[in-house]
């Protein structure tokens, strides 16, 4: 059992398999009288007391961000789909014999499944080596004027305006993305959630912070402690943002 656990936690075939093993690992490991792996994840967290208000956390959290950064936008995962969507928009909507049942679905019917890369692998392999030669923000702004108004799933074109997408890619770094598209790409299904829910963004490259917002009494879910296990990794600036309420 420890034997198979260390193997797909090297090479899991989804996120809920490797997020199994790692929870079995300990266990097993005191059972054979090895040193257990630390399981307690020190994830980068500030609290801060705010008054409180009616606009909600997410909100109130960044409005206190705005003093110190250039912009900020209450995003959560629809940034991220969103780039997603247009970065891969024609490997999505390729004409793989089987997925499409009628001509108004917005994502093929293996979408969220194993499948989808595997049936696609070199296009999708090819994709995300042009993706690495290309200027990404004249790329994916081309995108966002050729497809908008179609349906998509991974796009909510109310939420994705062009100035939010010039502001962020003038920012993000070209590799945070291509990782980012690699870690959605290997399970869309799961990995499409859990994003943080601002994002902070500066004026020169490099120069922004995803931020997830939690209130009192609520927790990191799953996904979103394996985004921001995968950020620290990544070394991508995230954290998590508590919020207390003062009654003034």
């Amino acid at each position: 059992a420890h034997q198979l656990c260390t193997e797909i936690v090297a090479a899991p075939r989804c996120e809920a398999e490797r997020d199994a093993a790692r929870r079995m690992l300990p266990r097993l490991q005191h059972k054979l009288g090895l040193e257990p792996a630390a399981r307690r994840e020190q994830f980068p967290v500030a609290t801060v007391t705010l008054p409180v208000g009616e606009q909600g956390v997410e909100r109130a959290a960044a409005e206190l961000l705005a003093q110190t950064w250039s912009s900020v936008h209450y995003v959560a995962n629809s940034l991220m789909n969103g780039l997603f969507g247009l970065a891969f928009w024609e490997q999505i909507f390729a004409p793989v014999p089987g997925v499409f049942h009628n001509p108004y679905q917005s994502i093929p019917s293996d979408m969220y499944a194993q499948a989808f890369r595997q049936r696609r692998r070199e296009q999708l392999a090819e994709r995300l080596r042009q993706l690495g030669e290309v200027a990404l923000p004249r790329e994916l702004l081309s995108a966002w004027h050729r497809y908008y108004g179609y349906q998509c799933r991974w796009l909510h074109w109310r939420r994705l305006s062009t100035g939010l997408l010039e502001r962020a890619l003038a920012v993000i770094p070209a590799e945070h993305l291509l990782a980012i598209w690699e870690r959605m790409l290997f399970d869309p299904g799961e990995n499409r959630r859990g994003f943080p829910d601002l994002i902070a963004l500066g004026t020169a490259p490099g120069d922004y912070r995803l931020v997830e917002v939690k209130g009192p009494g609520d927790t990191l879910q799953d996904n979103q402690k394996r985004w921001l296990r995968f950020f620290l990794e990544q070394q991508i600036d995230a954290g998590v943002l508590k919020v207390e309420w003062r009654n003034d």
